[in-house]
């Protein structure tokens, strides 16, 4: 889709939108053998942030997935204030070493609309955390006050709601806490849709500490909506010396094969403007199934993990917020391109969105 045609689409959306105005104990991960997966760090892009400048501008891009034909979709967590609900498709050439062979280019997006195609209305409750291709079709999650996980079609037309189960849904007292739920999406072999809540469920346990960290729920749900599993994930607790204002969670989950995953772990300190960004390996095998479970003992096996790639460890990168992966293109020597954006939160130019590139290695 042409630059002009895009600003059409998007502008269109816009009008429409504005005419018809969202501590108990803690069972130690299980230390089951992991496959031997690595990391190397190739390069970052900072994306345009005057690709679409107005009415619907560039930014805040909190997902990311791959086509499989060099083109990615992103999605923006914009909760109205700078356009529609909206996604962009862009092209990112990489050659078989994982290295740039041309500038980011802007070819396409659209705009997801509600039930009946009904657009969403600014500060109704949304904001789009996590974007993946599905077939012909699209999954977003939002993690606003009434999350969701909605299908779409090209660009953004309504298809179905996914219904979470009722531990999931946020109550006095139980669910998904308000903006640290559903942060992550990914696809498997056979169409498995999976997401880890961003921190516990509010009656599974406490947020993470310097101590400990929280026991989120890997969900999966089939294409049917109906649910196929549960899961504990573990995340690490907060960065050595972190404020009493400091976060973490599971930022984005992206599939492997159909146990495994590589998950990002995002962490920020807002009294000392750092990051702590990490992605790991980890699966289902070894872990005990908490399907149904309206709450967790604390005593569940959790799922394995072990550290892939330490993005805070370089020492002239600022990562950023980042708050998605997707699977590049194949590499030589049995590697594969790892993309990571980062949300920039419309800080424009000040704090870019930016595009880091890995290699990862696998096993054989």
């Amino acid at each position: 889709m042409r630059r002009a045609k895009l600003r059409g689409v998007l502008a269109t959306a816009t009008g429409v939108v504005a005419a018809t105005l969202a501590a108990g104990l803690i069972a130690p991960v299980n230390a089951a053998a992991a496959p031997v997966v690595s990391a190397k760090f190739l390069s970052t892009t900072n994306l345009p942030f005057d690709w679409i400048p107005a009415p619907a501008r560039f930014g805040g891009i909190s997902g990311i997935d791959g086509d499989g034909r060099g083109n990615y979709s992103v999605i923006t967590d914009d909760t109205g204030a700078n356009g529609p609900t909206r996604y962009f498709d862009v092209s990112v050439p990489l050659n078989r070493d994982g290295m740039s062979v041309g500038a980011p280019a802007l070819v396409g997006g659209g705009v997801v609309l509600g039930p009946n195609n009904i657009p969403m209305l600014p500060g109704s409750g949304y904001e789009f955390e996590a974007i993946r291709h599905y077939g012909d079709s699209l999954i977003v999650a939002s993690d606003g006050p009434e999350p969701f996980i909605r299908m779409v079609s090209a660009p953004g037309l309504h298809q179905r709601d996914f219904a979470l189960p009722a531990a999931y849904v946020p109550k006095k007292g139980s669910g998904l806490r308000g903006h640290l739920g559903l942060e992550s999406l990914a696809v498997s072999e056979g169409g498995l849709i999976s997401t880890i809540t961003e921190n516990s469920l509010v009656q599974d346990g406490p947020r993470p500490t310097l101590a400990a960290g929280t026991s989120s729920r890997l969900l999966q749900l089939r294409g049917n909506g109906s649910v196929s599993g549960e899961f504990v994930y573990r995340t690490d607790p907060l960065a050595p010396g972190s404020s009493a204002r400091a976060f973490k969670g599971v930022s984005e989950v992206l599939a492997v094969n159909k146990t495994d995953f590589l998950v990002l772990e995002r962490g920020y300190d807002p009294a000392r403007n750092s990051y702590d960004i990490k992605i790991f390996w980890t699966t289902t095998n070894g872990a005990d199934r908490v399907t149904g479970k309206a709450a967790l003992t604390g005593n569940e096996k959790a799922m394995p993990k072990h550290l892939v790639y330490n993005l805070s460890s370089l020492t002239n990168l600022r990562p950023g917020n980042v708050e998605g992966l997707a699977w590049g293109p194949r590499l030589s020597n049995n590697r594969r391109a790892l993309l990571a954006v980062s949300d920039n939160g419309f800080n424009s130019p000040a704090v870019p969105n930016k595009l880091h590139v890995m290699a990862v290695q696998f096993p054989g």
